[in-house]
Protein backbone atom coordinates (compact mmCIF):
# COMPACT_ATOMS: atom_id res chain seq x y z
CA UNK A 1 0.00 0.00 0.00
CA UNK A 2 1.41 3.41 -1.13
CA UNK A 3 2.28 5.61 1.83
CA UNK A 4 0.35 8.68 2.10
CA UNK A 5 2.07 11.85 2.14
CA UNK A 6 0.00 15.50 3.03
CA UNK A 7 1.74 17.97 1.67
CA UNK A 8 1.04 21.58 3.37
CA UNK A 9 1.59 24.66 1.37
CA UNK A 10 0.95 28.66 1.40
CA UNK A 11 0.46 29.98 4.59
CA UNK A 12 0.40 33.93 6.41
CA UNK A 13 3.48 34.87 4.63
CA UNK A 14 4.99 36.83 2.20
CA UNK A 15 6.39 33.84 0.46
CA UNK A 16 2.65 32.35 -0.17
CA UNK A 17 3.13 31.88 -3.80
CA UNK A 18 6.28 30.74 -3.55
CA UNK A 19 5.27 27.81 -1.16
CA UNK A 20 2.47 26.87 -3.35
CA UNK A 21 5.51 26.51 -6.51
CA UNK A 22 7.31 24.71 -4.01
CA UNK A 23 4.23 22.39 -3.61
CA UNK A 24 4.18 21.64 -7.29
CA UNK A 25 7.37 20.55 -7.48
CA UNK A 26 7.30 18.47 -3.86
CA UNK A 27 4.21 16.59 -5.10
CA UNK A 28 4.62 15.82 -8.49
CA UNK A 29 7.92 14.33 -7.69
CA UNK A 30 6.33 12.29 -4.77
CA UNK A 31 3.65 10.89 -6.98
CA UNK A 32 6.43 10.16 -9.44
CA UNK A 33 7.68 8.08 -6.85
CA UNK A 34 4.73 6.01 -6.08
CA UNK A 35 3.83 8.06 -2.96
CA UNK A 36 -0.31 9.02 -2.37
CA UNK A 37 -0.40 12.87 -2.24
CA UNK A 38 -2.64 14.86 -0.05
CA UNK A 39 -2.45 18.50 -0.80
CA UNK A 40 -3.20 20.55 2.14
CA UNK A 41 -3.63 24.18 0.95
CA UNK A 42 -3.41 27.18 3.63
CA UNK A 43 -5.26 30.48 2.22
CA UNK A 44 -3.93 33.33 3.58
CA UNK A 45 -7.42 33.91 4.97
CA UNK A 46 -7.34 30.69 7.09
CA UNK A 47 -9.46 27.56 6.98
CA UNK A 48 -6.90 25.05 5.69
CA UNK A 49 -8.69 23.32 2.54
CA UNK A 50 -7.84 19.04 0.97
CA UNK A 51 -7.53 20.32 -2.47
CA UNK A 52 -7.53 17.99 -5.55
CA UNK A 53 -3.78 17.09 -6.79
CA UNK A 54 -4.77 17.86 -10.89
CA UNK A 55 -5.72 21.69 -9.39
CA UNK A 56 -2.87 22.53 -8.01
CA UNK A 57 -0.47 21.05 -10.44
CA UNK A 58 -2.37 22.94 -13.53
CA UNK A 59 -2.56 26.07 -11.71
CA UNK A 60 -6.57 25.94 -11.20
CA UNK A 61 -8.54 27.36 -8.30
CA UNK A 62 -7.01 25.61 -5.01
CA UNK A 63 -10.86 24.50 -3.47
CA UNK A 64 -11.52 21.79 -1.76
CA UNK A 65 -13.18 20.45 2.07
CA UNK A 66 -12.04 22.21 5.03
CA UNK A 67 -9.64 20.49 7.34
CA UNK A 68 -9.13 20.19 10.50
CA UNK A 69 -6.30 18.88 13.42
CA UNK A 70 -8.01 16.10 15.26
CA UNK A 71 -5.49 15.58 18.40
CA UNK A 72 -7.21 12.74 19.66
CA UNK A 73 -7.13 10.99 16.26
CA UNK A 74 -3.73 12.06 14.84
CA UNK A 75 -5.40 12.96 11.53
CA UNK A 76 -7.44 15.76 9.78
CA UNK A 77 -11.36 15.82 10.22
CA UNK A 78 -13.69 16.93 7.26
CA UNK A 79 -16.63 18.30 8.55
CA UNK A 80 -19.02 15.66 7.31
CA UNK A 81 -16.54 13.68 10.18
CA UNK A 82 -14.76 12.17 7.71
CA UNK A 83 -10.98 11.49 9.16
CA UNK A 84 -7.91 12.27 6.56
CA UNK A 85 -4.80 9.73 7.96
CA UNK A 86 -1.41 11.47 5.99
CA UNK A 87 1.59 9.03 6.93
CA UNK A 88 3.95 11.70 6.70
CA UNK A 89 3.86 15.38 6.52
CA UNK A 90 5.81 17.24 3.96
CA UNK A 91 5.13 20.95 5.38
CA UNK A 92 6.76 23.46 2.43
CA UNK A 93 5.04 26.93 4.01
CA UNK A 94 8.42 28.59 3.66
CA UNK A 95 8.52 31.92 6.23
CA UNK A 96 6.59 32.97 9.46
CA UNK A 97 3.64 30.01 10.35
CA UNK A 98 5.44 27.65 8.48
CA UNK A 99 9.11 27.43 8.95
CA UNK A 100 9.78 29.15 12.30
CA UNK A 101 8.35 26.00 14.44
CA UNK A 102 5.05 27.52 14.68
CA UNK A 103 3.71 24.64 12.27
CA UNK A 104 5.74 22.14 13.69
CA UNK A 105 4.75 22.03 17.30
CA UNK A 106 1.16 21.14 15.72
CA UNK A 107 2.46 18.33 14.11
CA UNK A 108 4.40 17.26 17.40
CA UNK A 109 1.15 17.52 19.17
CA UNK A 110 -0.35 15.31 16.37
CA UNK A 111 1.63 12.74 16.69
CA UNK A 112 2.28 12.37 12.44
CA UNK A 113 6.41 12.53 10.84
CA UNK A 114 7.13 15.15 9.07
CA UNK A 115 9.47 16.17 7.12
CA UNK A 116 12.42 18.81 8.23
CA UNK A 117 13.69 20.61 11.75
CA UNK A 118 11.84 20.39 14.76
CA UNK A 119 10.76 22.96 16.48
CA UNK A 120 13.40 24.21 18.53
CA UNK A 121 15.51 24.23 15.36
CA UNK A 122 13.13 25.82 13.34
CA UNK A 123 12.91 28.84 15.24
CA UNK A 124 16.23 29.36 16.07
CA UNK A 125 17.14 28.93 12.36
CA UNK A 126 14.21 31.24 11.23
CA UNK A 127 15.98 34.11 13.58
CA UNK A 128 18.80 35.76 12.30
CA UNK A 129 20.11 36.95 15.25
CA UNK A 130 19.86 34.24 17.42
CA UNK A 131 21.38 31.63 14.99
CA UNK A 132 24.78 33.73 13.87
CA UNK A 133 25.03 33.84 17.94
CA UNK A 134 24.87 29.93 18.12
CA UNK A 135 26.94 29.80 15.51
CA UNK A 136 29.62 32.55 16.78
CA UNK A 137 29.48 30.31 19.73
CA UNK A 138 30.81 27.09 17.94
CA UNK A 139 33.45 29.17 16.42
CA UNK A 140 31.78 29.81 13.04
CA UNK A 141 33.35 33.39 11.81
CA UNK A 142 30.28 36.26 11.59
CA UNK A 143 30.02 39.48 10.62
CA UNK A 144 29.68 41.99 13.57
CA UNK A 145 25.49 43.48 13.53
CA UNK A 146 23.04 45.79 15.47
CA UNK A 147 19.89 44.70 16.58
CA UNK A 148 16.77 47.24 16.50
CA UNK A 149 13.85 45.97 18.54
CA UNK A 150 9.88 47.01 17.93
CA UNK A 151 10.14 49.20 21.41
CA UNK A 152 13.26 50.83 20.54
CA UNK A 153 12.09 52.04 17.21
CA UNK A 154 10.99 55.67 17.87
CA UNK A 155 14.39 56.45 19.97
CA UNK A 156 16.97 54.15 17.96
CA UNK A 157 18.95 57.39 16.85
CA UNK A 158 21.99 56.12 18.79
CA UNK A 159 21.49 52.23 17.96
CA UNK A 160 21.42 53.75 13.84
CA UNK A 161 25.01 55.70 15.13
CA UNK A 162 26.20 52.72 16.50
CA UNK A 163 25.68 50.50 13.42
CA UNK A 164 27.28 53.48 10.96
CA UNK A 165 30.30 52.33 12.75
CA UNK A 166 30.79 48.67 11.61
CA UNK A 167 31.15 50.94 8.27
CA UNK A 168 29.09 50.68 4.73
CA UNK A 169 27.67 48.95 3.22
CA UNK A 170 25.42 47.50 5.91
CA UNK A 171 22.25 45.56 5.05
CA UNK A 172 19.21 46.09 6.50
CA UNK A 173 17.29 42.51 7.75
CA UNK A 174 14.32 41.23 9.28
CA UNK A 175 14.83 39.19 11.91
CA UNK A 176 12.07 36.19 11.03
CA UNK A 177 11.97 36.59 7.27
CA UNK A 178 13.21 34.23 4.47
CA UNK A 179 13.56 35.05 0.90
CA UNK A 180 15.25 38.62 1.43
CA UNK A 181 11.56 39.88 2.25
CA UNK A 182 12.36 43.35 3.49
CA UNK A 183 16.28 43.41 2.85
CA UNK A 184 17.68 46.34 1.94
CA UNK A 185 21.43 47.39 1.17
CA UNK A 186 22.48 50.57 2.95
CA UNK A 187 24.90 52.77 1.43
CA UNK A 188 25.04 55.66 3.61
CA UNK A 189 23.51 56.85 6.91
CA UNK A 190 20.59 59.48 5.37
CA UNK A 191 19.40 55.77 3.95
CA UNK A 192 19.53 53.57 6.83
CA UNK A 193 16.36 55.02 9.04
CA UNK A 194 14.33 54.54 5.93
CA UNK A 195 15.33 50.84 5.34
CA UNK A 196 14.74 50.11 9.32
CA UNK A 197 11.24 51.31 8.41
CA UNK A 198 11.13 49.17 5.61
CA UNK A 199 12.25 46.22 7.20
CA UNK A 200 9.65 46.61 10.62
CA UNK A 201 7.31 46.47 7.57
CA UNK A 202 7.88 42.69 7.94
CA UNK A 203 8.88 42.00 11.38
CA UNK A 204 9.08 43.81 15.08
CA UNK A 205 12.98 42.75 15.15
CA UNK A 206 15.29 44.48 13.15
CA UNK A 207 18.88 43.15 12.08
CA UNK A 208 21.93 45.85 10.65
CA UNK A 209 24.57 43.32 9.43
CA UNK A 210 27.88 44.98 8.33
CA UNK A 211 28.29 44.04 4.76
CA UNK A 212 31.43 42.71 2.24
CA UNK A 213 31.41 44.72 -0.83
CA UNK A 214 30.32 43.13 -3.62
CA UNK A 215 30.82 39.65 -1.36
CA UNK A 216 30.43 36.47 -3.32
CA UNK A 217 27.40 34.66 -1.94
CA UNK A 218 28.14 30.54 -1.47
CA UNK A 219 25.35 28.27 -0.90
CA UNK A 220 25.81 25.05 0.13
CA UNK A 221 22.85 22.07 0.88
CA UNK A 222 22.82 19.84 4.02
CA UNK A 223 20.55 16.67 4.02
CA UNK A 224 20.90 14.54 7.06
CA UNK A 225 20.00 13.99 10.73
CA UNK A 226 21.73 14.04 14.53
CA UNK A 227 23.33 10.14 13.05
CA UNK A 228 24.85 11.75 10.39
CA UNK A 229 25.13 14.50 7.71
CA UNK A 230 26.32 15.57 4.11
CA UNK A 231 26.91 18.78 2.53
CA UNK A 232 26.68 19.36 -1.41
CA UNK A 233 28.54 21.00 -3.49
CA UNK A 234 28.78 24.35 -3.31
CA UNK A 235 26.82 26.41 -5.35
CA UNK A 236 27.90 30.75 -6.10
CA UNK A 237 24.80 32.98 -6.75
CA UNK A 238 26.05 36.16 -8.98
CA UNK A 239 23.45 38.69 -9.32
CA UNK A 240 23.02 40.02 -12.58
CA UNK A 241 21.92 43.52 -14.15
CA UNK A 242 20.05 45.97 -11.41
CA UNK A 243 20.65 43.18 -8.42
CA UNK A 244 23.25 44.16 -6.35
CA UNK A 245 22.63 41.14 -4.12
CA UNK A 246 20.26 38.29 -4.38
CA UNK A 247 17.54 40.21 -3.45
CA UNK A 248 13.81 39.10 -3.43
CA UNK A 249 13.28 40.41 -7.03
CA UNK A 250 16.42 37.93 -8.44
CA UNK A 251 14.83 35.03 -6.66
CA UNK A 252 11.46 34.83 -8.06
CA UNK A 253 10.84 38.02 -10.17
CA UNK A 254 13.33 38.38 -12.86
CA UNK A 255 14.05 35.40 -15.01
CA UNK A 256 17.30 37.26 -15.58
CA UNK A 257 18.29 38.38 -11.97
CA UNK A 258 21.14 36.06 -11.50
CA UNK A 259 23.39 33.29 -12.59
CA UNK A 260 23.68 30.34 -10.65
CA UNK A 261 27.24 28.72 -10.73
CA UNK A 262 27.95 24.91 -10.04
CA UNK A 263 29.87 24.08 -8.72
CA UNK A 264 30.80 27.55 -7.09
CA UNK A 265 34.55 28.35 -8.67
CA UNK A 266 36.48 28.06 -4.92
CA UNK A 267 39.99 26.78 -5.01
CA UNK A 268 39.43 22.76 -3.40
CA UNK A 269 40.42 23.60 0.24
CA UNK A 270 37.93 26.57 0.90
CA UNK A 271 35.14 24.16 -1.01
CA UNK A 272 35.84 21.52 1.61
CA UNK A 273 36.38 23.88 4.66
CA UNK A 274 32.57 25.49 3.48
CA UNK A 275 30.81 22.09 3.25
CA UNK A 276 32.40 21.29 6.68
CA UNK A 277 31.17 24.63 8.13
CA UNK A 278 27.74 23.80 6.30
CA UNK A 279 27.70 20.14 8.43
CA UNK A 280 28.48 21.87 11.93
CA UNK A 281 26.23 24.84 11.50
CA UNK A 282 23.38 22.31 11.27
CA UNK A 283 24.64 20.33 14.00
CA UNK A 284 24.82 23.17 16.08
CA UNK A 285 21.35 24.27 15.83
CA UNK A 286 19.68 21.03 15.96
CA UNK A 287 18.49 20.54 12.38
CA UNK A 288 17.27 18.13 10.93
CA UNK A 289 16.16 16.76 7.34
CA UNK A 290 17.13 19.60 5.24
CA UNK A 291 18.90 22.86 5.59
CA UNK A 292 20.68 25.40 2.78
CA UNK A 293 23.58 27.32 4.49
CA UNK A 294 24.56 30.42 3.14
CA UNK A 295 28.06 32.10 3.03
CA UNK A 296 29.91 35.50 2.15
CA UNK A 297 32.92 35.31 0.46
CA UNK A 298 35.17 38.16 0.38
CA UNK A 299 36.04 38.92 -3.04
CA UNK A 300 39.36 39.73 -2.88
CA UNK A 301 40.36 37.26 -0.47
CA UNK A 302 38.59 33.61 -0.76
CA UNK A 303 39.90 32.55 2.88
CA UNK A 304 37.85 34.64 4.38
CA UNK A 305 34.71 33.21 4.61
CA UNK A 306 31.52 34.31 6.96
CA UNK A 307 28.23 32.56 7.57
CA UNK A 308 25.32 34.60 6.61
CA UNK A 309 22.55 32.53 7.54
CA UNK A 310 20.57 28.86 7.02
CA UNK A 311 17.56 28.32 5.47
CA UNK A 312 15.87 25.44 7.70
CA UNK A 313 12.86 25.13 5.08
CA UNK A 314 14.54 25.85 1.22
CA UNK A 315 12.92 26.39 -1.73
CA UNK A 316 11.45 23.43 -3.83
CA UNK A 317 11.05 24.98 -7.04
CA UNK A 318 11.87 24.22 -10.58
CA UNK A 319 14.71 27.04 -10.06
CA UNK A 320 15.30 26.76 -6.19
CA UNK A 321 18.73 26.34 -5.24
CA UNK A 322 18.91 23.16 -2.81
CA UNK A 323 17.20 20.56 -5.64
CA UNK A 324 19.91 21.97 -7.83
CA UNK A 325 22.78 21.84 -5.43
CA UNK A 326 22.24 18.30 -4.71
CA UNK A 327 21.40 17.16 -8.50
CA UNK A 328 24.81 18.50 -9.14
CA UNK A 329 26.25 16.25 -6.28
CA UNK A 330 24.40 12.69 -7.38
CA UNK A 331 21.28 12.85 -6.14
CA UNK A 332 18.02 13.63 -8.40
CA UNK A 333 15.17 15.09 -6.70
CA UNK A 334 13.33 12.03 -6.19
CA UNK A 335 16.03 10.35 -4.07
CA UNK A 336 15.99 13.58 -1.80
CA UNK A 337 12.58 13.81 -1.47
CA UNK A 338 12.81 10.00 -0.26
CA UNK A 339 15.58 10.52 1.98
CA UNK A 340 13.96 13.28 3.84
CA UNK A 341 10.88 11.05 4.49
CA UNK A 342 12.54 8.27 5.60
CA UNK A 343 14.49 10.75 8.25
CA UNK A 344 11.46 12.35 8.93
CA UNK A 345 10.20 9.05 10.43
CA UNK A 346 12.89 7.80 12.06
CA UNK A 347 12.88 11.05 13.94
CA UNK A 348 9.17 10.49 15.03
CA UNK A 349 9.91 7.39 16.24
CA UNK A 350 12.45 7.97 18.45
CA UNK A 351 10.09 10.07 19.85
CA UNK A 352 7.33 8.07 20.32
CA UNK A 353 9.42 5.73 22.34
CA UNK A 354 10.53 8.55 24.88
CA UNK A 355 8.55 8.16 28.20
CA UNK A 356 6.00 10.46 28.79
CA UNK A 357 5.35 9.67 32.28
CA UNK A 358 8.05 9.69 35.15
CA UNK A 359 7.88 5.54 35.77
Amino acid sequence: MNKKIGVIFGGKSPEHEVSIESAKTVCSVLAGSGFEILPIYVPRSGGWRLVPLKALLSGSALAGPVIEPSFAGACFVKKNGACVRPDAIFPIIHGSTGEDGALQGLLELLEIPYVGCGVAASAVGMDKVISKDLAALDGLPVLPHVVVRAHQRASMGPLLTEAGRLGFPLFVKPVGQGSSVGVSKVKNLSALRPAVLNAFRFDTTVMIEKGVDRAREIVCGVLGSREGAEASVCGEVVPKGKHEFFDYDAKYLDNDGMQFLLPAPLSAGISARIRKLSVRIFFALGCSGMARVDFLVDPKDEKKVYFCEINSLPGFTSHSLYPRLWEKTGLKPERVLRKLVAIGDRSMSARRRLNTARK
